[in-house]
This record gives structure tokens, C-alpha cells and sequence, in this order.
């Protein structure tokens, strides 16, 4: 293992190091979503994958400091027959045995009651969860890409590799790629491109679920979105060329809903699918989870009140309230301030961490 500014490097586990009975389970009963046409060798490749990134975060956490990891795959009583809810489970070491098993029970009561064969836990679950220090984790795996992601670098393969080198590597990878998660209401569409269109498409299917003031109707959405998330998303990068893991650390689900950006992936395979993003460079580092307040000390209400425009937006001009307006034509949401000359601002004049 190595640190790298804050990113943590690992050598990659051997097979043998993780379950294969376990991963031939779960590709047998995985359901190819946005990822289209994938055949049994690439489906067990990309779980091989996954269960590599949960074992170094498993790992690293267990030997040094007090949070911990726990796969859902471990607790799990549904013999792998339903879509997992999520990855894993984080918590302190010290927490209450009989605390973590009931909470435990109440995730797979709930995978087990649900109808289908996609796993689910409800609101109210979730909110127990969090309210035990007991957080749920989803873990996105990425194969860099030679011919793009190692260009800065002078020396690309392990033998050669500097400190330098990988410094050049990990800042590339800091600047370039986004924590995703997927939307709540829909995760694929050819028609929906941001997140003006996402919301739009939501309020409409659902119109006597949301009021009629255009901000408070957004700010229902991102209560909603913010309620069904996990609590914590990690994204790790699969080093072809060195044969090592890069983690560069996590965000807590408030910071998707806080300035929502949806995109789409560069990629062909996944060119439909939706995701809400930010930026990686603004995350946290694992290096430091123990000393996280905010997540330690979660507290929904305050983590809600961050949400985007749940509080009052002034005009960086006159320090006005600015108004949300659907600009329709123009197919986006502009702010207005009715006491300046500079009246339409864009969003992402006015949030600028996440929105440029």
C-alpha cells in the first residue's frame, strides 16, 4: 500500500483472495441493466472487479483506525436471488453487537419482503440506519484507460513509474473523472440529457406529488432523491498497467443534491444511462474517515437544509433574493433578481463547486 497525496494505492488481491463460489453466485443471478449484451465472462470479469475494490476498502479500514467495512454480500438472506441495495455497511468498531445485528435484520426483512427481484430498503430503514451510526456504501469500480488516463505521466508502466509519475497520475484522475450515483426515478433514457430534463420528466410523471412553486417543487425532488441514496459513495480505479487499485476517497449523498449535476458517461456501452456527478477533486479522503464530523455526526435535518435551494439564493450583485423561473425556451433554470440590472444569472454563476 502506498499514499499518494490523499488517494491510497494497493497492490491488487489474488483470486484467492476473494470468495469465487460467492462471485459465481452473484453472476448468476445479475441482471445487465444499462450495460446491455454483457456475456457471463465479462459480467463475472466486472464482479471479480468489484469484489477486489471491496476487499482493499474492507482491508484498509480494518487495520488502520476504527471504521468499518461489511459487505452486503455477507449479511444477505436472499440466497443472491434479488439485485443488491447496496454494496456494504459502514460503522465504528466499537458499535453495539446486538445493535448492528438488529439493524441488520431490518435491511433483510425488507430485501425480503419487497416485491420483484430488485432489493430494496425503505426510507424508514435507512433513516434507522443512519440514526444507529450504521451507513450504507455503494462502490463503483473503473478500468482506466491507457491511451487517455496515463498521458501525463512520463513513465507508464510499474517497473518505470516514479513518485512523480504517479503524483502526475492521481492529479489527472482527482481533476478528471466525477463520484456518480444513479437518479432515483430514472437511470436510463435516450431523451433525458441534465438535470433540467431529468426534473422536468419527474414532476410531470408525478404532478400531485409536488407543489407549484417552482423551488419548493425542485427542493421535494431533492428530498426525495436524498432520502432513497446510500449514505456514502466511493469510486475506485483498476491500474492496468501497474496491476494496483487507486482509491481516492468517498462523498456523503448530500453533495449530489446540493448543486445537482446529471450527466451522461463518455462511454458507448453506457451512453443512456443517467447519473447525478461531482466533481472528485472536492471529495474526502479514506485516509481520514475516522475524523469525518459530518459523517459521524449525521443529522438528516441539517444535511437536508443544505439542499439545493432549500435556503434563500441572493443576487452576488445587490445581495437580493433571486428567484428560480424555467426558462422553457431555452430549456433550463435561470435565477432572477427583480432589484438588479444584472436580472438573469445562470446557475452556475451562483454554485460554483459543483456546476462548473
Amino acid at each position: 500500500m502506498k499514499l499518494v497525496d490523499d488517494f491510497i494505492i494497493f497492490d491488487m488481491p489474488n483470486d484467492n483472495e476473494i470468495d469465487m463460489d460467492q462471485i459465481n453466485a452473484i453472476v448468476g443471478h445479475t441482471h445487465n441493466t444499462w450495460q446491455a449484451n454483457r456475456g457471463v465472462a465479462e459480467t463475472k470479469a466486472n464482479t471479480i472487479q468489484g469484489k477486489k475494490a471491496e476487499y482493499v476498502i474492507e482491508n484498509y479500514l480494518k487495520n488502520n483506525g476504527v471504521t468499518r467495512y461489511l459487505s452486503y454480500d455477507a449479511i444477505r438472506q436472499d440466497n443472491y436471488s434479488k439485485h443488491a441495495p447496496f454494496d456494504g455497511l459502514i460503522f465504528k468498531a466499537s458499535i453495539n453487537k446486538s445493535t448492528l445485528q438488529e439493524n441488520i435484520a431490518l435491511i433483510n426483512n425488507d430485501v425480503m419482503e419487497g416485491a420483484g427481484d430488485i432489493g430494496l430498503i425503505s426510507v424508514g430503514t435507512r433513516q434507522l440506519l443512519e440514526r444507529a451510526g450504521i451507513y450504507t456504501v455503494e462502490i463503483k469500480s473503473s478500468l482506466l484507460q491507457e491511451s487517455r488516463d496515463y498521458r501525463t505521466m512520463e513513465h507508464k508502466y510499474l517497473a518505470d513509474r516514479t513518485e512523480f509519475d504517479y503524483k502526475r497520475l492521481c492529479s489527472y484522475i482527482k481533476g478528471f473523472y466525477d463520484y456518480f450515483v444513479y437518479p432515483h426515478y430514472c437511470r436510463t433514457s435516450s431523451e433525458i440529457t441534465d438535470f433540467y430534463s431529468y426534473s422536468k420528466y419527474v414532476i410531470e410523471q408525478n404532478q400531485e406529488r409536488y407543489p407549484q412553486r417552482l423551488s419548493e417543487c425542485l427542493n421535494a425532488l431533492m428530498v426525495s432523491e436524498f432520502s432513497n441514496a446510500c449514505d456514502i459513495y466511493t469510486r475506485v480505479f483498476i491500474d492496468i498497467l501497474s496491476n494496483e487499485i487507486i482509491l481516492p476517497g468517498y462523498v456523503v449523498k448530500t453533495r449530489f443534491y446540493e448543486e445537482p449535476r446529471i450527466q451522461k458517461m463518455r462511454s458507448e456501452k453506457s451512453q443512456y444511462a443517467l447519473y447525478y456527478m461531482y466533481h472528485m477533486v472536492n471529495g474526502k479522503s479514506f485516509a481520514s474517515i475516522d475524523n469525518d464530523a459530518e459523517l459521524w455526526n449525521w443529522n438528516e435535518q441539517i444535511e437536508k437544509n443544505k439542499l439545493f435551494d432549500v435556503s434563500d439564493t441572493e443576487c452576488p450583485y445587490c445581495g437580493n433574493k433571486l428567484r428560480l423561473v424555467d426558462v422553457r425556451r431555452n430549456h433550463k433554470y435561470l435565477y432572477v433578481c427583480d432589484n438588479c440590472p444584472n436580472k438573469w444569472q445562470e446557475l452556475e454563476t451562483i454554485h460554483t463547486t459543483n456546476l462548473k
